[in-house]
């Protein structure tokens, strides 16, 4: 049996300072061009929308997926304004090629976790 740390109260303290952010889940679409160099520039163009999103405030966290054939990343953004998201998507290179699909889910998590360097 594990020994926990915090009390009750303590728990719900943290619980509390918690809010609700938008989970995407990139899927897969229609296949990529057979040539590397249209998809090396679409590799850049995508991870320049993330970065560039990221430096706005727009998500916090993003990734691939890299053992699933359907799956193929993350992006967790800092709002629930599904329409927003849409809108910001609708810039990505995969997404507006139909290469990438994608689902919103609504996420719960604390500010301020971070993911080890």
């Amino acid at each position: 049996m594990s020994v926990n740390k915090y009390t009750p109260e303590e728990i719900m303290q943290k619980v509390a300072t918690g809010k609700p952010f938008t989970l995407l889940i990139l899927f897969a679409g229609d296949p990529v061009p057979d040539d590397d160099a249209i998809v090396n520039q679409m590799q850049l163009e995508h991870l320049a929308h993330l970065f560039t999103m990221e430096e706005q405030g727009k998500c916090c966290v993003y990734g691939p997926i890299s053992n699933h054939e359907e799956l193929h990343g993350i992006i967790i953004f800092n709002t629930t304004n599904k329409e927003d998201i849409q809108s910001w998507m609708a810039d990505d290179v995969y997404i507006k090629a139909g290469h990438l699909k994608y689902e919103l889910y609504d996420w719960f998590s604390i500010p301020g976790q971070t993911i080890p360097g």
